[in-house]
């Protein structure tokens, strides 16, 4: 494509690409992108793009590669460091040809406990500074962060009109004064500012090789360590932990990023101080690592001390490593215990129930030969349809519903009997969700009596004209609708249909008796 553009400093390729369409005077999305990729079903992605290769085919050999369009034009930069370095490689190639959508699966975003950005976000103070500069506005990569909502020199960011994932998914749009209307930019918090440096700064780090899981694990173990909330090796304070957090940062941010209810055992700030599983978000990082590190910190400097923690071990390298802190005599007869055991329980749960001290200590002393030994002991895969019989398992199930229709057939205070509610009565609600296809019987019974919204609703309205006549007082509509918890605005044209119908005859009744 010729005189395609050439990115500004921190401007987004989506940007570069909405300019040269703008430049080139196209109209059709489907042209630009015949144009710019030489393929109509590249989708406009805002953050962290694909195809990049076929974007650096657009300028001089050499200028740019797709290295450094993903670390200097998107937001790659963000989520980098933070997972395994073989992953980081795979988003790489995924962003120079294409990925379908898993490299947002890859890093985690698809995940992300923060709130997503709704519309593409601008700086009108900003915007000024690149008309005098450039004679032309672009979208800059620094506004559309989750968790970033002000600018390092003007204020708080503002929202345009044009949605980050629009429903035209083929469109790159550039910001113009018809979707990016200025309004008064009010000044940020220091907590803001702080945070927007922080981005900062990781986008500026250097392309290289990403630590491992396990050294962002050492790295939080000694950060926990140096802020006196560990004790010995493993054990964590927790409650401490929080408290620094809460004393550093206010609940209205905290509750704003969704990053709050961090005393429960689940939460994200207990699992960032366990062992490492998966990556957690730039801003995660931000929040421990400011409330725990009392004096000034950068990201460079953060990304080296997690770089030095003692590096994982290979796999065969801890296979192979044998305990020397054991007696060898104590560790070969608890090895034959084990063996032993195996062979009278044939399976490995059966033998774990038995001897759980055995296993433990085999567990924390000799784990590669427990693991080895057994994974040979495994049970073997049992083809499926050969260890169940789903006919009879059927016709029990169907049965059990049977008896329990009977004794709510004339309950009126159950809750609504749903496909779910009749599936809680087997005891086995697992089994019959995920195996409808091999059980008929119960598929016919649990559509045929299966409550919907209206059925429900007719049911609570029944059961207070049922009450009413009982006791020989004629209702009025909206007493009927508050004894049955039911509104004008929620109840269904078919309740409102039997309502009506329903309540006239009621009054006659009630009336009748009377005389």
């Amino acid at each position: 494509m010729l005189n395609f553009p050439i990115p500004y400093p921190d401007e987004l390729i989506y940007s570069t690409v909405a300019r040269s369409k703008v430049r080139s005077g196209i109209t059709s999305p489907k042209q630009l992108l015949d144009d710019v990729f030489g393929d109509r079903k590249v989708v406009a992605t805002v953050d962290i793009p694909c195809h990049l290769s076929k974007i650096t085919k657009h300028y001089p050999t050499g200028l740019y590669d797709v290295n450094t369009l993903a670390y200097k034009h998107t937001l790659f930069p963000l989520y980098a460091p933070f997972i395994p370095e073989e992953r980081r490689q795979k988003c790489m190639h995924w962003m120079g040809e294409q990925s379908q959508g898993a490299i947002h699966l890859a890093i985690g975003k698809n995940a992300s406990r923060l709130p997503p950005i709704k519309f593409l976000r601008f700086c009108p103070g900003c915007f000024d500074e690149q008309l005098a500069n450039h004679g032309e506005w672009y979208w800059s990569r620094l506004w559309q962060i989750q968790g970033l909502t002000c600018c390092l020199k003007h204020g708080k960011l503002l929202n345009s009109s044009h949605e980050y994932r629009s429903v035209a998914r083929h469109d790159f749009i550039a910001p113009d004064p018809h979707n990016c209307k200025p309004n008064i930019q009010i000044s940020s918090s220091a907590d803001d500012m702080f945070i927007a440096e922080k981005i900062n700064e990781l986008f500026h780090l250097p392309s290289q090789t990403s630590p491992s899981y396990v050294q962002w694990s050492d790295f939080y173990r000694k950060l926990a360590l140096d802020s006196g909330c560990l004790r010995g090796t493993k054990h964590i304070y927790y409650d401490q932990i929080v408290d620094k957090v809460k004393n550093r940062w206010s609940d209205s941010l905290l509750e704003q990023y969704s990053l709050n209810h961090l005393g429960t055992e689940t939460s994200w700030l207990h699992g960032i101080f366990r062992k490492h599983r998966k990556s957690f978000s730039y801003l995660e990082h931000i929040i421990v690592i400011e409330a725990l590190i009392s004096d000034d910190w950068s990201f460079p400097e953060i990304i080296r001390l997690v770089k030095s923690q003692k590096p994982e071990k290979p796999k065969a390298e801890i296979e192979a490593t044998l305990p020397e802190h054991i007696d060898f005599t104590i560790l070969l007869s608890k090895r034959d215990l084990w063996i032993q055991l195996l062979r009278e329980q044939k399976s490995i749960k059966s033998a774990r129930s038995v001897d759980r001290a055995l296993y433990a200590w085999l567990y924390r002393n000799d784990k590669a030969w427990l693991m080895h030994t057994n994974k040979k002991n495994h049970k073997y895969h049992i083809p499926e349809g050969t260890k169940i019989n789903w006919n009879q398992r059927d016709i029990k199930t169907v049965r059990l519903l049977v008896e329990k229709n009977k004794e709510v057939i004339w309950d009126m205070q159950t809750p609504r009997r749903s496909k779910k509610w009749w599936m809680q009565q087997t005891n086995s609600i697992a089994t019959v969700e995920k195996n409808l296809d091999k059980l008929p019987l119960v598929a016919a019974f649990l559509g045929r009596y299966s409550e919907d919204v209206s059925d429900y609703q007719i049911r609570r309205v029944s059961r207070v004209l049922i009450k009413s006549i009982g006791k020989k007082e004629a209702l009025s509509r909206w007493v009927v609708l508050r004894q049955a918890k039911l509104s004008e605005q929620r109840m269904t044209s078919l309740t409102d249909r039997f309502l009506e119908v329903a309540n006239n005859i009621t009054i006659k009744e009630i009336a009748k008796v009377s005389l």
